[in-house]
């Protein structure tokens, strides 16, 4: 048996170590993200979630059905994945499409600076890690956020929105 080890750490201070089988630490690591959730009314209840503040304006600019980012995504080989789920996150918030082909998604990321050439191949770590689903085939290939994506697409959201307004985390 193969043992996978996991150590996360969230721009809040939440953190997760996880050792075990691979289904263990999935397991772990989806009911870890899933309690940073923020619940509605959770401050006044006194517990520590709290919404992710994000200015879509500053994060993305919205123009003819199309988006673009208003910044970059640090992350070095990741950052693409990255930015397609603030893309994601932005295009259900903002154009009320939460499944957006794989032809939508490559044009904005090109338009946002990022070179890209297959989306499924810059996609995959996402699909496998389970923060996208995806359906149909080919350039009709469309791409949805599961909750662990949203909570990352907030996540990383709210950090762009910090760095474009140049405020501090």
């Amino acid at each position: 048996m193969t043992t996978h080890r996991l150590r996360l750490r969230l721009p809040t201070g939440a953190e997760l170590e996880a050792e075990g089988d691979a289904e263990f630490v999935r397991q772990e690591r989806a009911e870890f993200l899933i309690r940073q959730i923020p619940v509605a009314g959770a401050e006044s209840a006194g517990g520590t979630g709290r919404e992710p503040r994000v200015d879509w304006n500053a994060v993305v600019e919205a123009r003819s059905g199309g988006l673009t980012l208003r910044g970059k995504i640090a992350g070095g080989d990741k950052a693409g994945k990255d930015a397609c789920l603030v893309l994601l996150m932005a295009s259900d918030r903002l154009l009320s499409q939460p499944k957006p082909t794989a032809a939508m998604l490559g044009k904005w990321l090109r338009a946002s600076g990022y070179p890209v050439g297959r989306m499924d191949r810059t996609l995959q770590d996402a699909v496998s890690q389970g923060e996208l689903l995806s359906s149909g085939s080919r350039r009709s290939r469309r791409y949805e956020l599961t909750a662990t994506g949203k909570i990352r697409a907030l996540l990383l959201s709210e950090q762009m929105t910090l760095s474009v307004l140049g405020r501090r985390a």
